[in-house]
């Protein structure tokens, strides 16, 4: 393994020799200028390394991040940077994971730790991760992201797996009444060491649903988005399927959450106070560069809809891809029972096919399974909507 630095301060390249010098076997110890890419060009994919950019100078770093992103036999470092949600943002774009805002012994051994395992296993294969985002409390993405995943679990070979990022007041294991010993928060203390038997004894059965929901924590207790990270790439390599709610907060974990996901449901509600902030939503995911990923999911449609499709369209600004019906009453019973969603009724149709969009296409080979076995989508057309208006 090759440990390369990037920077124009040679105390930064000798505190990182020295920092990890103790801790990984190196061949060789490069000291690069930032420009000085055309040198990595002659490092052959076998040849592992771990390259620690130093950006205090954003724009020359950037272009040697440039020429390492994709390319497997690297396993970028950011040092000194993003300080701010936009540069946290622009470093994931850059496909830059381990960021560290100041240069500590212990954040940087992290970091190389977490490096190591994937340069270790670069053949894995990721699955597909899909997330839940509420425009804003109450609009029901929780429950449709639930009842979802559930579906997905009665189509699909593999097993599921639904991730409740709403660590603090989600209530996934709730709803499914799947409410065990351990919760996302003691999954995310161990991120850092997770292995298939841990695993096992985190998640939850439903069915076939593999679930590892929230519970109650220490609010005043920080979770660094380091973890949210260390523990998505440990569920992707051993799912086909992720399905992931966010509580909508805008963390730096919810970032990089959405930035590596293949579909992005944004779930509103038909009031006018949701569809203006999930408006300021779009904006935001806009920025990111994500809107081609976005689908929004309008919830709790009756049947005499006050807006017309293309007057919610004009306010979000993201065009509207699913609808679902009200059904309070369906939903109340279901959780009343502990099960999930599903029959003849429109509202379990259309979850239904929410839940077949998202699992077309994936391979049902199964792959070797971590955990224990356990634990209508609407098109909508202007013309329909405003039918019904």
């Amino acid at each position: 393994m090759i440990l390369i630095t990037v920077t124009s301060d040679r105390s930064l390249s000798t505190a990182v020799h020295e920092a990890l010098d103790r801790n990984f076997r190196f061949e060789a110890f490069w000291e690069l200028g930032y420009q000085d890419t055309a040198r990595l060009r002659g490092i052959a994919p076998e040849q592992k390394s771990f390259i620690v950019i130093d950006f205090r100078e954003p724009e020359r770093a950037f272009l040697m991040a440039a020429a390492v992103d994709g390319n497997p036999q690297f396993a970028p470092i950011a040092v000194h940077a993003g300080a701010t949600p936009e540069a946290l943002v622009q470093l994931m774009r850059a496909g830059i994971r381990d960021v560290l805002h100041t240069l500590t012994r212990e954040d940087l051994l992290q970091a190389a730790r977490r490096a190591a395992a994937k340069l270790e296993s670069p053949e894995a294969t990721f699955g597909d991760l899909n997330v839940f985002l509420p425009a804003k409390p109450g609009c029901g993405a929780t429950t449709i992201a639930t009842n979802t995943a559930a579906a997905i679990s009665r189509m699909t070979a593999d097993p599921p797996l639904l991730l409740d990022f709403d660590i603090r007041l989600g209530v996934t294991s709730f709803l499914l009444r799947a409410e065990g010993t351990h919760t996302m928060l003691d999954a995310l203390q161990v991120s850092d060491r997770l292995d298939d038997s841990i695993w096992a004894n985190l998640i939850s059965e439903c069915g076939r649903l593999h679930m590892l929901g929230s519970g109650a924590g220490d609010f005043s207790c920080p979770v660094s988005a380091d973890r949210f990270s260390e523990l998505l790439d440990f569920a992707l390599r051993r799912y086909s399927l992720v399905c992931a709610d966010l509580p909508g907060s805008m963390e730096a974990y919810e970032r990089e959450t959405i930035l590596r996901a293949k579909r992005i449901f944004m779930v509103c509600s038909t009031d006018i106070g949701a569809l203006h902030v999930a408006r300021r939503k779009s904006a935001w995911l806009s920025e990111m560069g994500v809107t081609d990923k976005v689908f929004v999911i309008l919830n709790g449609v009756e049947r005499r809809a006050s807006l017309l499709a293309h007057d919610i369209e004009k306010i979000v600004q993201i065009p509207v891809r699913y609808s679902i019906p009200e059904g309070a009453g369906e939903i109340t019973r279901a959780v009343q029972k502990g099960i999930a969603i599903e029959g003849s009724s429109a509202l379990a149709k259309q979850i239904e096919t929410i839940a077949r969009d998202i699992s077309e296409g994936v391979s049902v080979v199964k792959k070797a399974s971590a955990g224990r076995r356990f634990v209508e989508y609407f098109s909508v057309s202007h013309a329909a909507i405003e039918r019904r208006g």
